[in-house]
């Protein structure tokens, strides 16, 4: 066989692997589908964080939203997914029921509470305890998220407790299924202030009034881990890297959020 000839087949076969390689990892980023779980706060930094994502390794992202503790329960039945955003404690207590894989933990990003009011609103005074108490003391009606299921609400509850003006707000006190539903009510004029996360504070008709005074600022805390029933797992550690990297803490930032 002439060199030429031979030489030509070689290349063909050397090009024929590198093709077959590309087609190969184009399929498997084509096929892996991750369908994640996450907590309503995280919306507003996922909704711009996932598309960057897909562009970048062609695997698509399915989110499921609800409340952490609406996630964990499904979770402990049963649901099928491939990751969960949750508060470090709930992934670590999935953990130990062999609902996580064991060390995959990762710190995401923590968000602060502050007031929420209507869009246009006069701003009230939250900066300090005390005019913290007298904003909440003068305004005619709060909406609050429940706090059996509510992170805003639990946090709501435990914090007039310590202002020790519960018993004197609670009659103007609306409660509502949801933090959401609660900013709704605050949207709609039903409500005319509320304790919430500050990354859902400028939804539609509602603003941040100020974020908590450091004697009554708490912090949520977030992580990401994935579940011991997912068949993606290069995928979910690709996508769990990509959230907790320095890039995505930048844009989380500019949605409110803090690093872990």
């Amino acid at each position: 066989m002439p060199p030429t000839s031979w030489k030509l087949r070689q290349s063909i076969a050397a090009l024929a692997v590198v093709v077959a390689g590309s087609l190969m990892t184009a399929s498997i980023a084509h096929a892996a589908e991750l369908k994640v779980l996450s907590p309503q706060p995280m919306r507003p930094a996922l909704n711009e964080l996932v598309p960057q994502f897909e562009r970048s390794s062609g695997i698509q992202v399915t989110i499921s939203y609800a409340t952490a503790s609406a996630l964990v329960k499904e979770i402990e039945d049963g649901k099928m997914a491939d990751l969960a955003i949750l508060s470090p404690e709930q992934i670590e207590q999935l953990q130990e029921e062999d609902k996580i894989v064991e060390d995959s933990l990762t710190p995401v990003a923590k968000l602060e509470f502050g007031a929420i009011i209507r869009k246009s609103a006069t701003k009230p005074d939250v900066s300090r305890v005390h005019a913290l108490k007298q904003t909440l003391m003068s305004t005619k009606s709060i909406a609050s998220g429940d706090p059996e299921s509510s992170a805003s609400g639990k946090y709501f509850a435990s914090l007039i407790e310590r202002l020790r003006i519960a018993d004197a707000i609670k009659p103007k006190i609306k409660t509502f299924s949801s933090g959401t539903a609660a900013l709704e009510a605050i949207a709609n004029g039903e409500a005319d202030i509320g304790v919430g996360l500050v990354s859902a504070a400028n939804g539609p008709g509602t603003e941040l009034a100020g974020v908590l005074p450091a004697q009554a600022k708490k912090f949520n805390s977030y992580a990401v881990g994935i579940l011991t029933s997912s068949n993606q797992i290069q995928a979910a550690k690709a996508f769990a890297s990509f959230i907790s990297s320095p890039t995505s803490l930048a844009i989380m930032k500019s949605k409110g959020f803090d690093a872990p």
